[in-house]
């Protein structure tokens, strides 16, 4: 047993919550099936956000159709914006799980079920395959100057199918993936759930949960399968990242190269999957009725890795801005001019701001962390800021100019978005809730065999003047 030498007097009073594990199932099954008015609500409103997306985006089909890629720069930041923060989502739970995290119980299904929004990114995806440009340069005759007759990529031999093909089946498999470790996580609580539920659910959760009873044989081979699927996942992910923002933002801007942008994207995906979980998860304490499921210590705990990730958000952009300017090359130059100091200016210190300097100026109080709303409060920043990273990068990329030319000697204007642009992002945002509010009426939005495992292993104990908190550790 570990004894933690935390006194209440130093803490929130709801640091630490002891759910009923024997009315945990049947709570939370009611809970899935509910359908308050506040919720209805914000699906509705979603909803109707998705329409317009969709509008917007005929619009645009209809007056750019899909000859060229610049006029849908705003959609393809609002995919990319999109697809970090939904891939790198179920990574909370996976790394945390393998840590043995107990404080992540209660966000570790709130992150899983992300996985549903795997199917929106393929969809999503599918216009971006036609957009993106050929990597030989189709209007190539010997002796033209200043152009290439193969363009800058990270595909050097180019392979058959490449980029396209590969990209699409990175997302595919991550997508493929992520609904895996969902299931592979999920099928306990609907094979104790299906005889709480009725009609249609109790169906689904018949034939999801399959033959499990919840043997100790089953439980081993749960756990072990989780980490190793969670371990794949994590190698995946990064790798498609790599992809989706070496292809699509680094390769369409002539003569840009660095080593930095990839992992600036990634680490921006993780920091802005963990932001969105919080408040997902102070919106389900605050309102959704799971306050005995959420302790205090949940975003205590994550503020930490939070405000680290900041941290290193911060670090990998004074990388990629030091390795630019330090070269001194033209374009190396016009690059730095065109995404941060000229053309792109306000959207990046906009970005800075929301991104690093807020979220950190909320997080680096220990007693604004030690509250539900702090961290939760600085991960809305953050989203903020992330989306802002991914206009200017990749609506920059789109409308770089000729991206068969040498490099860029010249620094474009900036692109603002139309009323279309506007529907899309709008739209995208309006997607993405609906599918993960309906997703949390299908499958209970908190891990319940998590849960009940964790109150087994914890309880209030007295020492001298003081109560602690008593964690077994079993692992």
């Amino acid at each position: 047993m570990d004894m933690s030498s935390h006194s209440e007097s130093h803490y929130p009073h709801d640091m630490w919550v002891f759910p009923d594990a024997q009315s945990a199932t049947q709570d939370i099954a009611n809970k899935t099936t509910s359908m308050p008015g506040k919720f209805k609500l914000g699906l509705a409103i979603a909803g109707v956000l998705a329409i317009v997306g969709i509008v917007g985006f005929i619009l645009r089909m209809l007056t750019d159709g899909f000859s060229g890629h610049e006029a849908w720069g705003y959609y393809g930041a609002i995919f990319s914006y999109i697809f970090i923060i939904t891939s790198s989502a179920p990574l909370v739970a996976v790394a945390l799980r393998l840590t043995k995290s107990h404080w992540r119980r209660p966000i570790s299904r709130i992150s899983e079920l992300f996985a549903l929004v795997g199917v929106v990114n393929v969809i999503l995806y599918i216009p971006l395959i036609y957009l993106l440009p050929p990597i030989n340069n189709p209007n190539f005759t010997q002796g033209m100057h200043g152009e290439l007759q193969i363009r800058k990529t990270i595909w050097m031999e180019v392979p058959a199918g490449a980029p396209h093909l590969w990209d699409f089946l990175g997302i595919i498999s991550l997508a493929v993936l992520s609904l895996i470790i969902l299931w592979v996580s999920v099928v306990p609580d609907l094979a104790e759930a299906r005889y709480a539920t009725k009609g249609w659910r109790r169906g689904l959760y018949t034939l999801l949960a399959g033959h499990w009873y919840g043997t100790k044989k089953q439980w081993i081979h749960q756990k072990g399968s989780l980490a190793l699927l969670g371990a794949l996942y994590f190698l995946m992910v990064v790798f498609v990242h790599f992809l989706i923002v070496s292809d699509y933002a680094m390769s369409l801007i002539p003569g840009w190269k660095d080593s930095i942008l990839p992992p600036l994207y990634t680490i921006t995906g993780f920091q802005s999957s963990l932001s969105i979980i919080l408040i997902i998860a102070f919106v389900m304490r605050k309102w959704g009725g799971y306050r005995d499921y959420f302790g205090t210590s949940v975003f205590w705990s994550a503020s930490k890795i939070q405000i680290g990730l900041t941290l290193l958000w911060t670090y990998h952009l004074f990388a990629f801005f030091i390795t630019l300017w330090y070269g001194r090359m033209e374009l190396e130059q016009n690059i730095l001019r065109y995404l941060m100091f000229e053309s792109y200016s306000w959207l990046f210190w906009l970005n800075v701001i929301f991104i690093f300097l807020i979220p950190f100026w909320i997080l680096v109080w220990n007693p604004v962390r030690k509250t539900a709303w702090g961290p939760a409060l600085a991960g809305s920043f953050i989203l903020v800021g992330n989306l802002m990273f991914q206009i200017r990068i990749f609506v920059g990329a789109f409308n770089a100019g000729d991206i068969y030319h040498l490099g860029l000697f010249k620094v474009p204007p900036p692109v603002f978005p139309d009323v279309w642009d506007i529907f899309m992002v709008v739209g995208g945002l309006g997607l993405v809730a609906f599918i993960y509010l309906l997703g949390t009426k299908v499958l209970p939005a908190l891990s319940v065999w998590e849960v009940k495992e964790g109150a087994m292993y914890q309880q209030m104990g007295s020492l001298y003047r003081g109560e602690y908190l008593i964690l077994a550790k079993p692992e």
